[in-house]
């Protein structure tokens, strides 16, 4: 398969946030892994995915964990032509799995749109950060993390980043 857009991390630079990448290639679609520290979202991922969507492919950026006003599944931030960025809309970033009963809806809607997404061919590449912590927290099951991607279109890349991937998720990606 001729991959859509390939993002690299330089783990050399020492000025980048990426640490360290893992590559997954089936023959219908493409996993790929970025480590970044906790709590930081790396920059160059964002900058590579800002110059993949001038090609005119079309990019997703979800940022599972992080909420911000006016912020959310329905509320899309176009950040350039081509270029999505959603959060999930709370007044807070997510660490613990402590939701109140609103906070818990608007993240489930998060997610549900995500799974949504990634069956459309909307984009050409979805980008989601903390995926392995929010399962970790419990907000997402392995299950449904690794039902999402085994069964994507082949026509949509998945970039996942954030810390410590799951082993399960790893697994797929090796």
């Amino acid at each position: 398969m001729n991959t859509i857009a390939q993002l690299n991390s330089h783990p050399e630079n020492t000025s980048v946030t990426c640490s360290s990448s893992l590559h997954y290639s089936a023959p219908h679609k493409q996993i790929q892994i970025f480590e970044t520290p906790a709590d930081r979202f790396c920059t160059e991922i964002v900058a590579d995915a800002l110059k993949i969507a001038s090609t005119g492919k079309r990019v997703l950026i979800v940022q599972l964990l992080k909420g911000g006003i006016r912020q959310g599944h329905d509320r899309v931030i176009n950040l350039a032509q081509n270029l999505d960025w959603i959060r999930c809309n709370l007044i807070r970033n997510i660490s613990i799995s402590d939701l109140n009963d609103l906070e818990l809806h608007n993240f489930e809607q998060l997610w549900k749109h995500v799974r949504g997404v990634a069956r459309s061919s909307e984009y050409s590449i979805m980008i989601l950060d903390d995926l392995s912590l929010a399962i970790e927290l419990g907000l997402i099951s392995i299950e449904a993390a690794t039902n999402l991607l085994t069964k994507l279109p082949e026509d949509l890349e998945i970039i996942l980043t954030g810390t410590n991937p799951h082993a399960a998720i790893v697994e797929l990606a090796a």
